[in-house]
């Protein structure tokens, strides 16, 4: 049978204390304007371990605990609950954020984590809103199954925060629900370094899911970190080249976003909000050539310092946007060492969580594996270089395609 998801509850949740007045406007810098106009999407799975428990009682428990205790996570990070204003600031006027149950039905939990598919993932929760000027910046859904299994997504703006931002977001939630304040968000230190450009449109996601392969799951262990004595570097690149027949050819860029709070001077706060991430470019001028991976690497390596630099990424995200459908993008994000799988919402760790942006655009996505040994890869890419990726005899040697989350 096919997954039904049906909403039964939503409501709006409002900060716990009001805003102060001198905190209304918060501006974006640089990175906030360039940052696309889509939600970045986590789901936390809780299998239910045992059947004598009323269901219904214990989701309707935790769904009030996360509704009061996101309230109160609010009231530190007062921007989520205001609206975006012409891609210059943030209102922060303590509208809400949406949150939303519903119920699953003809589905397992089980079914889903036994060989997680992203197309599975983004029916869990509702489409991103077309209007982001009048929306919640933030929505959370608590989906549960019959078996008293719970999905908890929590979708937050790419306008307002970064990996490492939401990462702190959904940390001081935790904290707060099981009765700590430890995680203290920064705004507004951001600025001096990146400030606010005029004129900047926002940038709407380049996803056309026509002509893309469905994400497949790779897990890979810590031996492909070993398997390579130093100085073989030769190797590293045989294992980045093959025939590519069926690649489009022309010009290839490998996109990758970097945390560079602490690159800037003066360094910024580990909890600083916002989008403070650079973006490393490694191009590929001639795709039908082979290129070795210490090459990218190197290309990548020299862009760090340049990562800093306001005036080159604003120049640089110009001229790509002049260049548009020439340059094929390979987007490249890591989400390791957030500590998303350790987060406890007072009944547990999830048995498995995920980012579900990883299944939109072209490129890599990377997330730690729950027992911390391994790394979880989504790659999404073209029919045609899926179908090489995925029969590359070096990489079946050291990782295990679509495995179950419910087994790592």
């Amino acid at each position: 049978m096919e997954m039904k998801v049906e909403i039964v509850a939503r409501e709006i949740i409002k900060p716990s204390s009001p805003t102060p007045n001198q905190f209304r406007i918060y501006k974006h810098c640089s990175r906030d304007q360039f940052s696309p106009h889509h939600y970045t999407p986590v789901v936390f799975f809780y299998v239910n371990p045992t059947s004598d428990v009323n269901h219904e009682e214990m989701v309707s428990i935790r769904s009030q605990r996360l509704k009061e205790t996101l309230s109160e996570t609010l009231t530190r990070f007062y921007p989520l609950a205001g609206r975006l204003r012409d891609n210059l600031f943030i209102d922060c006027n303590d509208e809400d954020v949406e949150y939303l149950e519903a119920r699953v039905t003809d589905c397992r939990l089980s079914d889903i984590l036994e060989q997680p598919k992203a197309e599975e993932m983004y029916r869990l929760f509702e489409p991103d809103p077309e209007d982001f000027n009048n929306n919640p910046l933030l929505f959370v859904q608590l989906d549960f199954f019959p078996c008293g299994g719970m999905a908890l997504c929590v979708r937050m703006s790419h306008k307002i925060a970064n990996g490492v931002a939401y990462a702190a977001f959904v940390k001081a939630w935790s904290d707060i629900a099981l009765g700590s304040s430890e995680t203290c968000p920064r705004f507004h230190c951001c600025l001096v370094s990146l400030p606010t450009e005029r004129g900047l449109p926002g940038v709407v996601n380049d996803i056309h899911a026509d002509d893309q392969e469905e994400c497949h799951k790779k897990v890979c262990d810590q031996r492909i970190a070993s398997c390579y004595p130093p100085g073989q570097s030769d190797q590293h690149g045989r294992a980045a080249t093959y025939p590519r027949g069926g690649c489009h050819c022309g010009t290839l860029e490998m996109r990758r976003a970097v945390n560079i709070r602490t690159r800037l001077e003066p360094p910024l706060p580990k909890y600083s909000f916002g989008n403070i991430t650079g973006l490393l470019w490694a191009m590929i001028e001639d795709c039908g050539a082979e290129t070795d991976l210490p090459g990218l690497v190197c290309q990548l390596r020299k862009g760090v310092q340049q990562s800093t630099d306001n005036n080159f990424t604003v120049e640089k995200t110009k001229l790509l946007r002049l260049k548009g459908d020439a340059v094929k993008v390979y987007r490249h994000s890591s989400w390791c060492r957030f500590g998303l799988h350790e987060l406890d919402f007072w009944w547990g760790k999830p048995t498995y969580t995920t980012a579900v942006l990883f299944g939109a655009p072209i490129g890599i996505g990377l997330l730690d594996t729950r027992d911390g040994d391994g790394i979880e890869v989504w790659m999404t890419l073209l029919k045609e270089d899926m179908a090489l990726f995925e029969s590359d005899p070096e990489l079946l040697a050291f990782a295990l395609p679509n495995p179950s989350a419910l087994e790592n």
